[in-house]
Order: structure tokens, then C-alpha cells, then sequence
């Protein structure tokens, strides 16, 4: 029997000794979103051709959209390359015939506990964010929580230093870092609503001057925001960052030691060209909830 281009086996005909696994079609384990809406066995393979799981699929592209051995297998294919091989089958027999072939190949998976990735709690992560950038930002404000909205906290950094060892370039470092990782929070990057600073000004393409400023640009053009328990965190530049510096008191935010602008400062902020204490409060208090103080130390 023939569907779409492929041959459709039987497991009544089709005797899993017959089939050689070697011989199937396969993708990577990293190709799977290119796999055949079909109907098939599936089996997972490594490079030393040990079969590690075999399954059936209704439909084997949605099947692998969401497989619950995905952890597993790419885990170990971290080290010995996976592939996923198939055969069309009928679904009349779908499961007869996944039966026997787990009972033919012995696959090292079947039939074993399943492991689960460890999800990083957004707390430890927002934890382990504040305390490498303590000494590059500074609190300017808060917008407490009401009943209509969380609270929000604003924090600013010093966009003149537009190396790679500056602020904002060590924030999209430390994002990139984490972006593979296990993590639950998550960093949301928008362009600064105050625009560019050289607006207006034209500069020649490829000339020193276009080249520095692009640098500035892409140093001061950043608001990143990320929320974790019940409270939302804004990161933006400050123009005259250097002027606030000298107006700070010692507080906490999520438990850690951190800067933030004084009453007289913020409202003093309201005549600085960054007018960023409009409708702010001073930030007194930690609003940050710590519900994983008991989490054991690791290294993000």
C-alpha cells in the first residue's frame, strides 16, 4: 500500500526483523521540524547506530513538535550525534507494530524514567543579574503596585562608555549568555523612546565620525524590561548618569545591595534633561518578594 510517495507497511506482513533501521530515511535530531506528515514508526539513533527509542506517530512532523524524550535525546546528542529514522506504517496496526519492533530492538529509552530539564527560577536569575550589575546601575525611581497595575522599578546605566566593556554592551553579553539556558525570566529589548541623540545630523557612511556614532547609538538606543514576582524592571540610559552618582542611598532590591536616588534627587530630576522622575517615588522598600531563598547556589 502506497500514501503521499511512501510505502505503508503492515505489521501482519511486515515482520520488524525484516527492517533494518540502518537503511530508513533519517533527519538530524536537530532537523526534526522538516520531518513527513505521515503516519510511521519512528526511531531515535546515534552515531554509534545504538537505537535509543522507538515510537509511533498519527503524525510524525506534530508528533516531534513536542516530544517528551526531546530532553533526553538531546542531551545525548551532545555527544553522539542523533537521528531520527522512520518508516510509514498503517495506523490499523500502529501499535501492534511499535510493540514488536521495542520488543526486537530493545531500545535503550523505552520504558525508563523520564528526565526533565531543570527550570531555573526567574528569581535566581533576576538575583544573579542584579548582583553583577549592582555597581553599573542605579534605582531612580519606583512606581508602587496598584490595583490596576505591578509595580514597576527604574533603573539607568551610563551609555557613554561605548566599548565592549560598557554597560550596555555587557547586558546584551550577559542576555546572550542566559538565552540557551533553562531560565523562566525573560529579557525584552525596545528601542529607548527618547531617540537618538544626532538626530538630524548627517555623517558620511563609513567615515570615522558615522562609525563612532553608530557605537553611541547602539550603547544609549536600549530599554530592557523583564518581570519577576509581581514586579517589572526597566533598564534605560541615563544622560547625566555621573551627576547622580553622588546623590544615592544604600538599599535592596530582590535582597541585593544596590543605589538609589535620594528624595532630593529625584526631585531634583524633574528639572535634568532626562525629566525621568515624572510621577516616580522614591525607592525605599524592597518590593521583590524572595520565594527561593533555599535554592541551592549554582553557577547560571
Amino acid at each position: 500500500m502506497k500514501e503521499s510517495g511512501c510505502w505503508i507497511y503492515s505489521a501482519i506482513f511486515f515482520m520488524p526483523t525484516l527492517l533494518d533501521p540502518l537503511k530508513l530515511p533519517s533527519l538530524p535530531l536537530s532537523g526534526r521540524r522538516n520531518l513527513p506528515h505521515c503516519t510511521a514508526i519512528y526511531l531515535a539513533i546515534d552515531a554509534q547506530d545504538r537505537i535509543l527509542y522507538i515510537g509511533k506517530a498519527r503524525n510524525l512532523a506534530a508528533r516531534w513538535k513536542n516530544h517528551h524524550r526531546l530532553y533526553n535525546l538531546e542531551e545525548l546528542d551532545k555527544n553522539s550525534p542523533v537521528r531520527l529514522a522512520w518508516q510509514s506504517w498503517s495506523e490499523d496496526d500502529l501499535s501492534e507494530a511499535e510493540k514488536a519492533l521495542i520488543e526486537n530492538f530493545h531500545p535503550l529509552l523505552n520504558n525508563t524514567k523520564i528526565e526533565y530539564p531543570k527550570i531555573i527560577p526567574s528569581e535566581i536569575t533576576l538575583r544573579d543579574f542584579l548582583k553583577k550589575f549592582s555597581r553599573r546601575l542605579i534605582i531612580f525611581g519606583i512606581n508602587p503596585k496598584t490595583p490596576e497595575s505591578l509595580a514597576n522599578v527604574y533603573l539607568k546605566y551610563d551609555w557613554r562608555n561605548c566599548s565592549p566593556a560598557g554597560t550596555a554592551a555587557k547586558i546584551r553579553e550577559y542576555i546572550k549568555e542566559v538565552r540557551d539556558k533553562n531560565i523562566n525570566l525573560k529579557f525584552r529589548r525596545h528601542a529607548y523612546s527618547a531617540g537618538s541623540f544626532s538626530r538630524g545630523i548627517i555623517f558620511r557612511p563609513g567615515s570615522r565620525e558615522h562609525k563612532s556614532k553608530a557605537r553611541e547609538h547602539r550603547s544609549f538606543n536600549n530599554h530592557w524590561e523583564f518581570a519577576c514576582n509581581g514586579v517589572v524592571f526597566h533598564i534605560t540610559p541615563a544622560l547625566c548618569y555621573s551627576d547622580y552618582k553622588g546623590c544615592t542611598q544604600a538599599v535592596r532590591l530582590a535582597g541585593v545591595k544596590f543605589q538609589a536616588l535620594t528624595q532630593n534627587a529625584l526631585s531634583l530630576g524633574q528639572k535634568s534633561p532626562d525629566r525621568f522622575s515624572e510621577g516616580l517615588s522614591c525607592f525605599v522598600n524592597d518590593p521583590v518578594p524572595l520565594l527561593w531563598k533555599n535554592y541551592p547556589q549554582r553557577k547560571l
